[in-house]
């Protein structure tokens, strides 16, 4: 939840939905806010055509909310972005046209889920709970006393595995000794990192 406040002053709770609803394992349900009309009301509904449809380098995205929500989002958006360029319009286009890549985006992505966690069993790592993103976050305490980046780099130079440190989206570098993995790949790709991360 954060608090806007308008021209007049007043407070509204605004609960901002994430990118992945299309992407939510195990037989659950995504849960959007404006499924619930109290939610509704009040809420922001913010998704990503990158997430859903694998162009995330597009950078594109749509956000909904009730008429006077919008009025006062308008007031920032016009500032940072002004438009979509027309070709990536038209690719929007053709690929909403179809909704079965969306529909089947929660098994797609599971099976890759659930390939390299499997395969993540047999390390050290610890794994944290995955359920509706294409990222593993992993705890590496059990394999050295690094900080999360420099982990990261030495992951990367000396396995040949790329991760990201959690710390590098906090302003203040909080640092848990937690990395991810990000398993939206092909399948060879996955089943290599695995081979070099069990050999850690």
């Amino acid at each position: 939840m954060i608090n806007v406040y308008n021209e007049l002053g007043y407070s509204c709770s605004v609960t901002l939905r994430i990118a992945y609803e299309h992407m939510v394992f195990d037989d659950q349900v995504h849960q959007s806010a404006a499924r619930f009309p109290g939610l509704a009301e009040r809420a922001f509904v913010i998704s990503s055509f990158g997430k859903t449809y694998h162009v995330t380098g597009w950078k594109v995205g749509y956000v909904a909310a009730p008429a006077a929500l919008m009025a006062e989002f308008r007031k920032v958006h016009q500032f940072n972005v002004f438009t979509v360029n027309t070709p990536v319009q038209y690719a929007l286009a053709h690929y909403m046209a179809d909704p079965a890549p969306y529909l089947g985006l929660s098994d797609f992505y599971q099976q890759k889920r659930d390939l390299f966690r499997a395969g993540l069993a047999n390390t050290r790592f610890k794994l944290l709970p995955c359920e509706g993103t294409y990222f593993q976050s992993v705890d590496t305490s059990a394999i050295n006393d690094l900080p999360e980046a420099d982990f990261c780099k030495w992951l990367t130079s000396e396995v040949g595995v790329a991760a990201i440190p959690l710390s590098a989206f906090y302003g203040n570098g909080f640092d848990q000794q937690v990395v991810r993995f990000c398993f939206a790949k092909k399948t060879e790709t996955l089943e290599l990192a695995l081979q070099k991360l069990q050999a850690i």
